[in-house]
């Protein structure tokens, strides 16, 4: 009976990411006081309209009141408008760090060149390059994205940790917390793909063997001992005789 050919250790282990949401850099209270002054203005502005309507009472409305109106509504729009951020929603997991910009792009833990900390904008800066070979970077304040900016900084030390170049409790960074939503991914596409220890075309998926860290593809006959990432990769090359 020809023997089972075995699959990369971390293919069969399910992949996930999270996904957050950008916080507004505008201090919540601040957010919270326009809110409630429009929310006050705009029901004292519907009342002054309509409020002798509604009472039965024939008058017409104040004089004022679309001038109150008005105000309320100001205050409310600019208190939406204070209250969101423009920064895209950031997916942090398995797959890599990804942005939703119109269209979903993503960089591959592999694809990452260097992770660094900005002190003067309390920002982290990704460079590297996406799934399609683009060059591509990425800079998250710790204001707008402190949870997104922590994962990345506790998977990056696990899976790249020579691509990291941060301090270990970087200002305005928390400790990663099981916040965000978490997404399932799908698995690798490996078939179509090149090794990229020797470029051969991975025809089969039992052929590919991926790196548990950074999820860098491997043919099964050219795994070497260890990954770029700094992975051990011992076990998984087969040989041309028991392939």
């Amino acid at each position: 009976m020809a023997k089972k050919d075995k699959g990369s250790k971390g293919s069969k282990k399910e992949r996930r990411e999270r996904r957050f949401l950008p916080q507004s850099a505008t201090r919540p209270l601040n957010v919270k006081v326009l809110g409630g002054l429009g929310a006050a203005l705009l029901g004292a502005g519907a009342w002054a309209q309509f409020g002798r309507a509604v009472m039965g009472v024939d008058l017409p409305p104040y004089p004022f009141a679309p001038w109150v109106l008005a105000g309320g509504a100001t205050l409310f729009g600019a208190a939406v408008w204070l209250g969101t951020s423009g920064e895209p929603a950031v997916r942090v997991g398995t797959g890599g760090i990804a942005l939703e910009k119109g269209e979903l792009r993503r960089m591959p833990w592999y694809g990452v060149d260097s992770i660094a900390w900005d002190n003067e904008r309390d920002a982290l800066k990704i460079t590297g390059k996406d799934e399609a070979g683009r060059e591509m970077s990425v800079s998250l304040t710790a204001r707008s994205h402190p949870q997104a900016c922590a994962w990345i900084l506790k998977e990056a030390r696990d899976r790249i940790p020579k691509q990291v170049e941060a301090p270990d409790e970087p200002r305005g960074v928390p400790q990663p917390a099981q916040e965000g939503q978490v997404i399932v991914l799908d698995p690798v596409q490996v078939v179509g793909q090149h090794c990229m220890a020797s470029k051969t075309s991975i025809l089969y998926e039992p052929d590919a063997r991926l790196c548990p860290k950074c999820e860098r593809i491997y043919h099964k006959l050219h795994v070497p001992d260890e990954c770029v990432c700094g992975a051990s990769l011992a076990g998984m090359r087969v040989t041309a005789d028991s392939a």
